[in-house]
């Protein structure tokens, strides 16, 4: 089967999940491979669809069995996604994982002692007839629900032009692992940024048995770090829960991403998370994490 025509199918693979988020993927046309080329997939998947919904813009980086690293381009930039390939000439196991990828950055202002998400204006809707306002003097006697929950977010014309600014970077990180012939070693962690160790080779996911996976920032452990697991199905597939039991790690890092059935699973996380009330300024760089592995029989 052409290369293409497989990475399609596989690409019509969706997960399902109740959150509206947005994952960074990498889909290839097979995870142990006989043949001489590798073809592959990037995109951003809303509400954990194998389905692409957005490209971004990202080059790979080839990990060899041997360590040496190879950097390739897309061979062919869609707007929902990126496809590439290339040749694996040696046996064992290959890291592919995108290089320089950012998403969209963030910007906070400091209101009231709370960092707030600035959203962007919206454009202007068409008139509409509006109720009499009620006077202000009335308006001001009416008191806050008991349960109101503080903002998270305002309107950049909202922001006092005296608040205190500050930009989010977001990277994006994808990554799978391939085999040809023989498992070798899985890569080593860079101990840069955010990453996820594995612990468990990913030749070797079984259905009944588990990934064993260590988070890792700048090379040290991090725990409470929540881990979200999709489970590809078909359109045909009658299965209702595509979403599986969310993981946090505990205080070395380490999770255990036990997998009931076989089938292509998308491992999701993100970092730092958000913080509950707003009160801490944001991290300078964020990250949004997705990891694709295939679970045998």
């Amino acid at each position: 089967m052409n290369h293409w025509l497989k990475i399609a199918l596989l690409s019509s693979l969706p997960v399902l999940s109740h959150a509206h988020t947005v994952s960074p993927f990498i889909l290839p046309d097979a995870f142990d491979i006989s043949s001489s080329n590798v073809s592959f997939q990037s995109a951003l998947t809303v509400e954990k669809f194998f389905v692409p919904s957005n490209n971004f813009k990202t080059s790979y980086i080839i990990t060899q069995p041997g360590g040496q690293q190879l950097a390739l381009d897309a061979a062919a930039s869609l707007k929902r996604f990126n496809v590439a390939e290339f040749s694996p000439a040696d046996e064992g196991t290959y890291r592919i994982q995108t290089k320089d990828a950012v998403g969209n950055s963030g910007k906070y202002a400091l209101i009231d002692g709370r960092w707030l998400r600035v959203r962007p204006m919206r454009a202007p809707m068409a008139q509409q007839a509006k109720a009499p306002e009620a006077p202000k003097a009335e308006a001001a006697k009416t008191p806050a629900p008991a349960n109101a929950q503080p903002p998270r977010m305002i309107a950049a014309d909202q922001v006092p032009a005296n608040a205190p600014v500050f930009e989010v970077k977001n990277t994006l990180i994808a990554e799978t692992y391939i085999t040809k012939g023989k498992p070798s070693a899985i890569p080593a962690p860079s101990n840069k940024g955010f990453e996820l160790k594995l612990l468990t080779h990913p030749s070797e996911l079984y259905a009944g048995e588990a990934l064993k996976a260590q988070i890792l920032f700048n090379g040290k452990a991090v725990p409470n770090v929540e881990v979200d697991v999709f489970k590809g199905t078909g359109s045909l597939d009658a299965e209702k829960t595509k979403e599986l039991p969310a993981v946090k790690s505990n205080a070395k890092g380490e999770i255990e991403v036990k997998f009931e059935k076989a089938g292509v699973y998308l491992i999701t996380a993100a970092y730092p998370e958000a913080n509950p009330d707003n009160t801490k300024k944001p991290q300078a760089e964020s990250f949004t994490y997705g990891l694709t592995v295939e679970v045998a029989e």
